[in-house]
């Protein structure tokens, strides 16, 4: 990979606003692109002293980079419906020792995590279905995320949902050694820890306390119930879901939800044409 190493080439062209986020091995920057007048992420490759190697975590970094660009291309061409970050440039600025970076859209919108410390937003549903939508396009293309939680998932005002954060991302089966022992407490599946192979299941697994901290799980259907349930299977081979089922069961709870709410309405609605209706026969009898 080419990186451009040019400081001056930098400091025209972007500005640091200010920090989002702190990893093992990264810096997570917002900043306002003067090329597009649009606000922008840089990650800067950062091991912390207690983290990985400088050597490891340049190699997880790359892996982040490759997998970032392969994503950004399954995303539609309309912002309203950016699932993924666009890849835009990649580079280094000399010095001792020199700073890696790359560079990606940034998503409007609010994270899960802070929707969700205000308490369960009352479209919880919408972005349930919203976010398996988005996972099962990754799924389609053989990638899976490694790193699904509250933090890493963007909500639009209008409900859609985006992805962020592909630095345990791979293809399904691939083992990264780099990535090996990282992971978020309660999201993470434990062969994803123990660094083995992962697929569609070990997404499953993180999805599957999203969606409890979504929508509290004991309060559903007893059918998605058996269906999160299963999600979160310790072992991998119990998580036999189908995505699509998961879904379809969401869809129908909303639609249930939708026409409960519904009934009320229409019943307020047929009473005031009952009372009409009467007026007017009453009237007609009258002036006869």
């Amino acid at each position: 990979m080419k990186y451009r190493a040019n400081k001056q080439w930098f400091e025209d062209r972007f500005k640091i606003i200010r920090q989002l986020a702190r990893t093992a091995h990264s810096i997570v920057d917002l900043a306002f692109d003067h090329d597009t007048e649009q606000l922008v992420v840089i990650k800067w490759l950062a091991p912390t002293s207690r983290g990985v190697s400088l050597r490891k975590a340049a190699r997880a970094f790359l892996h982040e980079i490759m997998m970032t660009k392969v994503i950004a291309a399954l995303s539609p061409d309309s912002d309203k419906k950016r699932y993924f970050p666009q890849f835009i440039t990649m580079g280094k600025i000399a010095g001792k020792p020199p700073r890696y970076f790359f560079v990606e859209s940034y998503l409007d919108g609010e994270t899960l995590d802070s929707i969700l410390a205000a308490g369960r937003p009352a479209d919880a549903l919408q972005i349930a279905r919203n976010l398996c939508h988005v996972l099962r396009i990754l799924h389609v293309n053989g990638i899976i995320h490694g790193d699904l939680h509250p933090r890493n998932i963007i909500v639009k005002n209008d409900g859609n949902v985006s992805l962020i954060d592909f630095g345990l991302s791979r293809y399904r089966g691939e083992v990264i050694p780099e990535l090996a022992d990282i992971g978020r407490p309660g999201y993470t599946p434990p062969e994803q820890l123990e660094g083995g192979a992962i697929d569609e299941r070990s997404d499953f697994f993180a999805l599957a306390q999203v969606l409890d901290d979504l929508l509290a799980v004991e309060t559903l259907p007893s059918n998605l119930q058996r269906l999160i349930n299963l999600m979160r299977e310790p072992l991998v081979a119990r998580r036999q879901v189908n995505l699509a089922s998961l879904q379809a069961e969401l869809a129908e709870l909303q639609r249930s939800i939708e026409l409960q709410q519904l009934q009320p309405r229409f019943l307020k609605v047929l009473l005031v044409v009952s009372i009409v209706i009467i007026l007017v026969f009453y009237l007609a009898f009258l002036y006869r």
